[in-house]
């Protein structure tokens, strides 16, 4: 199933999760992401008509391993004031609760103040990049929808002393929306950044989530690859913590993303 048709059934109050976006035991939360923030935008525009501002922030958690399936998807809006819109979204399997997402969102308004982000740092071109392959029972089940390309040689299962790397990540279907849902499922299907301290594969899964819009994505160029890089601020007792930055096909600084990440090695 496309990741678009995945995205368009989430309008609904309840859908069904396909099989093929597996991450281990359960689905991948990009998608679970995606789903919740598709969710959102058609219980605002519901409510509020097209004018919906846009996403500024989201907080994410993983409470459940989402499973194939059917899924009941719930949004309340916590505040709507002039500028600023305040969401709750959940996700439902069985009645239990499997995932939850505060989504913040905000209307343009006059400033004096102006601090850009950072442009983004040179590093190989896309196409001079390798792609890591998708291996059919060896790596996710998602990635066979997605292209990853690591610009330094700093990769995953190399027993390397640093835990950050960088490079572009895609669609490999190119006619997909570009949105605040696309990009955050595309941030997440990267591994998390100690994957290349491992020298083989171990079980690793996301226990929070937070993302942080710069601008609207909708409003870029369209933009196939995007650049990303990630730090790992600290990692102890199974648990790590990391930042990470998202470009456009132009340069232009365009998402923060943070996660709290949990790895079985």
């Amino acid at each position: 199933m496309k990741y678009s048709s995945i995205v368009e059934a989430a309008a609904a109050t309840s859908m069904t999760v396909p099989e093929g976006w597996g991450q281990g035991r359960a689905t991948f939360g990009g998608i679970v992401g995606a789903i919740l923030i598709a969710h959102m935008d058609a219980h605002l525009k519901a409510e509020q008509g097209d004018d919906v501002a846009p996403l500024r922030s989201f907080s994410l958690s993983f409470v459940a391993p989402m499973a194939p399936g059917p899924l009941d998807l719930d949004a309340e809006t916590l505040r709507a004031g002039k500028s600023v819109t305040q969401v709750l979204v959940t996700a439902r399997q069985d009645g239990a609760v499997v995932a939850t997402m505060l989504g913040s969102l905000g209307r343009p308004r006059p400033s004096s103040l102006a601090v850009p982000g950072a442009g983004a740092p040179a590093i190989k071109a896309p196409e001079e990049c390798m792609p890591m392959p998708f291996i059919e029972g060896v790596t996710p089940d998602f990635l066979r929808y997605f292209d990853l390309l690591y610009a330094g040689d700093n990769l995953p299962y190399t027993g390397s002393p640093r835990p950050d790397f960088e490079g572009y990540m895609r669609f490999k279907d190119d006619n997909q929306p570009q949105d605040a849902a696309s990009l955050a499922c595309l941030v997440d299907t990267w591994p998390a950044a100690v994957i290349t301290m491992l020298s083989k594969p171990a079980p690793m899964s996301s226990l929070t989530w937070t993302m942080d819009f710069l601008v609207d994505p909708a409003t870029l160029p369209p933009t196939r690859d995007w650049q990303y890089d990630v730090i790992t601020d600290a990692f102890a007792d199974g648990y790590g913590h990391t930042r990470s930055r998202i470009w456009d096909g132009e340069g232009r600084p365009v998402a923060f993303s943070r996660q709290a990440v949990v790895v079985f090695a």
